[in-house]
C-alpha cells in the first residue's frame, strides 16, 4: 500500500475530536437515509426525500458523500455529513452537529478535498 500524504484524510479510520467523541469517517450508503434525516432534523434543517436519495445514492466515480459517525449508546449516529462533486474545488453540502461544528467541519472538508485530490492524482490516496 502506498503511503498516505500528510494532507490526506483516509476513510475508515476513527478520529478523536479535541472536544467530543471519537468519530469514524466513511462513505454514505443507502441504509444511512434515516440517520441522515435525523441529523438534518437535529440541526433544524428541512430535507426532502429527493435530497436524501441524492445523498445516499451517488456515483462514486463522480461524487463523494462522507459522514462522520459514532456510537451513542448502542446506536450508530451520524454527527456530520459532507458532499462534493469530484471535479469541484469545494463541497456543496456540509451538515454538522452544532456543538461539534468547529471540530468536525474541518475534518469533513479535508476528507472531501482528499477524495478530489486523489481522483486528480494530486497527493494522497482515496480510502
Amino acid at each position: 500500500m502506498a503511503p498516505v500524504s500528510p494532507s490526506a484524510v483516509p476513510l475508515g479510520r476513527s478520529y478523536a475530536l479535541a472536544a467530543g467523541p471519537r468519530v469514524r469517517l466513511r462513505l454514505v450508503g443507502p441504509g444511512d437515509a434515516p440517520a441522515i434525516r435525523a441529523l438534518f432534523a437535529r440541526q433544524g434543517v428541512g430535507v426532502d426525500e429527493l435530497d436524501v436519495a441524492r445523498l445516499v445514492r451517488f456515483d462514486p466515480r463522480r461524487r463523494a458523500v462522507i459522514c462522520a459517525d459514532t456510537l451513542v449508546g448502542s446506536s450508530e449516529t451520524i454527527l456530520a455529513l459532507g458532499a462534493i462533486d469530484l471535479d469541484a474545488a469545494t463541497p456543496d453540502t456540509i451538515v454538522v452537529e452544532a456543538e461539534l461544528s468547529e471540530a468536525l467541519s474541518g475534518l469533513i472538508v479535508d476528507a472531501l478535498v482528499s477524495r478530489v485530490r486523489a481522483r486528480a492524482g494530486v497527493g494522497g490516496h482515496a480510502a
